[in-house]
């Protein structure tokens, strides 16, 4: 969409379409990516002696996720869904009419039960903003068994 082509009235309309009424599947992408953020900077100051050092400065979503699969606090499937999303959050930010696609969403799944699987399958049926939805949740329960199996030792 080039906002140079378009007339107020359009440029009007295309924002109170996507700023009001839209009802599309960023919400849940971007709260879910707060979230496993939150729970990559828990593990991480959880493993380290002085955290409020790394922490004293801002740093990226990238470079939590890095530090922790160095640290070797979760796996290769954990840090290839972590980065997935991090891409789908950075496509929103970056490219204004971006829409996420189900190949896309279907990068933040592994190790489903059978019954998640139908779940993703039944809400794909309904679009990406439902299937992002379901994705989203299994995806932070993942991230919740890091710290529940965290605390265990």
């Amino acid at each position: 969409m080039n906002f140079n082509e378009l007339s107020f009235d359009e440029l009007d309309q295309h924002a109170m379409e996507r700023l009001v009424f839209d009802q599309d599947e960023m919400s849940p992408i971007l709260k879910g990516h707060i979230f496993i953020e939150k729970v990559l900077e828990t593990l991480i100051s959880n493993n380290l002696k002085k955290p409020n050092a790394f922490f004293r400065s801002r740093r990226t979503f990238e470079l939590k996720l890095d530090l922790a699969y160095a640290m070797a606090l979760f796996d290769e499937k954990h840090y290839s869904a972590f980065k997935a999303i991090n891409k789908i959050r950075n496509n929103y930010a970056h490219i204004h009419d971006y829409e996420v696609s189900i190949k896309e969403l279907s990068s933040l799944k592994f190790d489903r039960e059978d019954i998640q699987k139908k779940a993703f399958e039944a809400s794909c049926t309904k679009g990406a903003g439902e299937a992002a939805r379901i994705s989203i949740i299994f995806l932070s329960w993942k991230a919740i068994a890091l710290l529940k199996k965290a605390e265990k030792g």
